[in-house]
């Protein structure tokens, strides 16, 4: 169950590094979105878990750095997976067998990468606080999912 979990949470990654990526190439090829993104992701972090200025102080670097590390693990996969999309029918089996191989080392990439973030985060937040950041985090990109896809409604 909770490797399914994991799972779920990669392809919401996935989905929205994908999902903002593709908007941020086609609006804002500048990185305004993507900025506009993180500071409403900071706002409602911030008000939802109530940190003190304290408490901010010490977690703030710490998730940057998660998040920083995040991304350059999922932009080297996706790069993986592009080349894929465009070279499908030329893709011997050996190239096929190399990348599905990748995406499980991406996985436990990604598992050890958040493990390491939740060891650090204990010595910096509460353990209630540490629990609802996860729950948080899900109800932002949730969020997120909704508007972009109501954007995208609005579009067409």
């Amino acid at each position: 169950m909770n490797k399914l979990r994991v799972l779920c949470f990669m392809f919401l990654v996935f989905l929205l590094n994908a999902v903002t990526g593709q908007a941020q190439n086609r609006n804002f090829g500048n990185g305004q979105q993507h900025e506009r993104i993180n500071a409403q992701k900071i706002a409602f972090i911030t008000d939802q878990l109530q940190l003190t200025s304290e408490e901010a102080e010490k977690f703030w670097p710490v998730y940057n750095q998660y998040n920083t590390q995040k991304e350059e693990l999922n932009r080297d996969f996706m790069n993986g997976v592009s080349r894929f999309r465009k070279n499908q029918e030329a893709m011997t089996d050996k190239d096929a067998s190399d990348l599905s191989d990748s995406y499980i080392r991406h996985a436990q990439k990604m598992v050890d990468l958040q493990k390491d973030f939740h060891l650090k985060l204990k010595e910096v937040l509460p353990p209630k606080k540490l629990l609802k950041l996860y729950t948080v985090e899900r109800e932002f990109q949730r969020l997120l999912l909704k508007r972009l896809g109501e954007h995208k409604m609005g579009r067409e």
